[in-house]
């Protein structure tokens, strides 16, 4: 088993993340879980969309995710804030292995969900973007992953205007029942 080189969670650049002006990222918490639970109310199709949505339906849901991502070494969630107020979720994970694959110890994956209100303003592009350039600078990074079903047509957008590139190749999670496709983004230097 590989063993990874970072615990996320005693990386001090990643413990608050400024995104932009009146925009931060800051590890979910126990408080988040009224505003995390209606934004996902105001959307039901991110819980058939997004893995860790998924899991939530309660309160209780919400305080044993909490606790499992703060038991994981390899795994932030972040609650998305614009200029004070709960917009979205975004998780941030080294990658431990999703969908069967290998793991990589020099690749980091992304997850996320907004509310509805809060779309088509550039906020999850740039929590990611903000994230990516702490992961090259402090974690090293070489490549960034995800997997998005392809009929999810503003995640592909929002990964593809990153830069980064579809397999050709889906997955099947046979647990979930979703087949993914998995994105990914080389780093220049490791190209």
């Amino acid at each position: 088993m590989q063993k990874f080189s970072f615990n996320l969670h005693e990386v001090p650049v990643l413990q608050s993340v400024a995104v932009r002006e009146n925009v931060a990222l800051r590890p979910l918490s126990p408080d988040d879980a009224g505003e995390l639970l209606r934004v996902l109310e105001a959307d039901p199709e991110i819980r058939h969309r997004v893995a860790i949505a998924s899991k939530i339906h309660t309160l209780d849901d919400v305080l044993t995710e909490v606790e499992k991502y703060r038991q994981d070494p390899t795994t932030i969630r972040y609650s998305l804030f614009e200029n004070d107020r709960y917009v979205g979720l975004v998780s941030f994970w080294n990658d431990d292995g999703l969908f069967g694959l290998a793991p990589d110890l020099h690749a980091y994956g992304f997850g996320y969900f907004l509310a509805p209100d809060a779309r088509g303003r550039g906020l999850v592009t740039d929590a990611v973007r903000a994230l990516m350039n702490i992961a090259e600078a402090d974690l090293e990074a070489e490549r960034f992953i995800a997997f998005c079903e392809d009929d999810n047509v503003e995640s592909t957008r929002l990964l593809e205007k990153l830069g980064f590139l579809p397999d050709t190749e889906t997955h099947h999670d046979a647990a979930s029942g979703w087949t993914a496709r998995k994105y990914t983004l080389e780093l220049q230097k490791h190209k």
